[in-house]
């Protein structure tokens, strides 16, 4: 497969991804009233863990039955260890941070601070691999995230936020952007499914503490409720989350994160779909801009340009 086609492939897997992912909301609407946020979260996390971990185990006896010569068992360096470690932990600390702002400040709020994550992204990408952007990726990613702004500015009229919520979303954006930088630098080592199992795993040991800590509810208490929570981890997590992973082997995390910025879109539009909310003129224009922001951004070359300091360099 040439670069063209690899690249092709990479940003239908991630925008089939985003779609996947936009979904969590209506899953976690859902099972509010059973379980916390956090609880949701540490449900989709273990409940990942034994997708991925049952998708390896059938690659490893496919493998073993097939008569060909057998992978060699790879050998995690402790630079390897560190990288899964901490991708698996910021991703756990990014949706901690959104739920515990969702809980200090509005969802409007909480939205548009957790989506200024391609510009912490960006800036990481400059500050430790020297990779620069083109004017039209800066101007695409200014109109993609100003789009992202328009389509929650009614919402922030008439919100009455609270600093600490509004502080928590913007550490949830730092986190996903360190997440992505670090997903990146796998992607050149693992493939997606172990990078999952790892992520989802190390995720899961984060969250349980608070959720012990809290004292709250950890597992549905009906068939409806787990069928939400299952929901939430193969289609957002699974689905989701793999596609994502799988799209950084041909996509700079920088495009990723921009990229990300569908989700609102697909959020709203799955809510009017689905629980009838009123879409307003300010949401058209915002997926609007959205659009054509991501447009610019992508078509860029300096945008889809494989970064050169990679792990092996590392």
């Amino acid at each position: 497969m040439n670069e063209s086609n690899k690249t092709t492939m990479a940003i239908a897997s991630l925008f089939v991804g985003v779609v996947a992912i936009s979904f969590g909301s209506i899953f976690i609407r859902w099972s509010e009233s059973e379980l916390s946020p956090n609880a949701t979260i540490f449900n989709r996390f273990w409940l990942g863990s034994v997708v991925f971990g049952l998708w390896q185990g059938y690659k490893a006896i496919r493998q073993r039955l097939s008569g060909d010569k057998p992978v060699p068992q790879h050998s995690y360096t402790s630079q390897e260890l560190l990288l899964l470690l901490g991708a698996g932990t910021f991703f756990a600390a990014t949706l901690a941070f959104v739920a515990w702002s969702l809980t200090q400040t509005s969802v409007a709020i909480s939205t548009i601070l957790h989506n200024l994550t391609p510009i912490f992204t960006s800036l990481g990408a400059w500050l430790l691999f020297g990779q620069g952007f083109n004017r039209q990726f800066l101007i695409g990613m200014v109109v993609a995230i100003g789009g992202a702004i328009a389509i929650e500015i009614e919402q922030i009229q008439i919100a009455t936020g609270e600093v600490t919520g509004g502080i928590a979303a913007i550490v949830s954006a730092v986190f996903m952007g360190a997440y992505l930088l670090v997903v990146e630098q796998l992607r050149t080592k693992f493939d997606p499914i172990t990078i999952q199992l790892w992520v989802c795993a190390i995720a899961t040991l984060s969250i349980l503490p608070m959720l012990v800590f809290a004292q709250e509810r950890v597992f549905p208490s009906s068939v409806n409720g787990w069928l939400f929570v299952i929901f939430l981890a193969l289609v957002c997590q699974v689905l989701g989350q793999g596609l994502l992973t799988y799209s950084v082997a041909g996509l700079s995390s920088v495009v990723v994160s921009l990229v990300h910025l569908l989700e609102p879109v697909f959020s709203s539009i799955l809510a009017w779909a689905i629980f009838w909310e009123k879409l307003s003129f300010s949401n058209w224009v915002g997926f609007a801009l959205v659009l054509i922001g991501l447009y610019l951004a992508v078509s860029s070359q300096a945008a889809v340009r494989l970064p050169q300091n990679r792990l092996e360099s590392g």
